[in-house]
């Protein structure tokens, strides 16, 4: 049974179904990011590890394990803004998700009164129509009655 509210509903489902794609998504890419971070903050100490490890290197070497290392803090740093602006991208998107889960939920509501009326109002005209057709019958069997009693 269709009602005025189902293209709401409909509407309103399909777009929290798509917060809750970008949602797995953004998450996905925290996530990764996060290991990214994990690699490059390990890659780091092997490094450092490395330096403190080999006293005798060349100076040319030093220079560049030490560039290569502030490459890496610079990517580190470039990962931790990006997790913190995914961060805050999964919250707004959980804030909106959760507005669209209000109006998913509210809207369903309406269009479950309107099908409950629906089905009352049936009920009753089934109702009156049956005691409409009782008091008929009744009316119908009091007459015939009367007529053969009368005879």
């Amino acid at each position: 049974m269709t009602t005025k509210w189902d293209p709401l509903v409909l509407k309103y489902q399909r777009r929290s179904q798509q917060e809750l794609a970008a949602i797995a998504n953004l998450r996905r890419l925290l996530s990764e990011t996060e290991q990214n971070r994990e690699k490059v903050m390990e890659r780091q100490h092997n490094l450092r590890a490395q330096l403190t490890a080999h006293n005798t290197c060349d100076i040319g070497d030093w220079r560049v394990l030490k560039a290569f290392l502030s490459d890496l803090d610079t990517l580190r740093n470039q990962c931790e803004g990006r997790i913190f602006e995914l961060k805050d991208g999964v919250r707004m998107a959980l804030a909106a998700h959760a507005k669209t889960d209000a109006l998913v939920q509210k809207y369903e509501h309406l269009q479950s009164q309107s099908v409950d009326k629906v089905r009352r109002d049936r009920e009753r005209l089934e109702t009156d129509a049956l005691d409409e057709w009782a008091v008929q019958s009744h009316s119908r069997a009091v007459l015939a009655r009367d007529l053969h009693n009368s005879t």
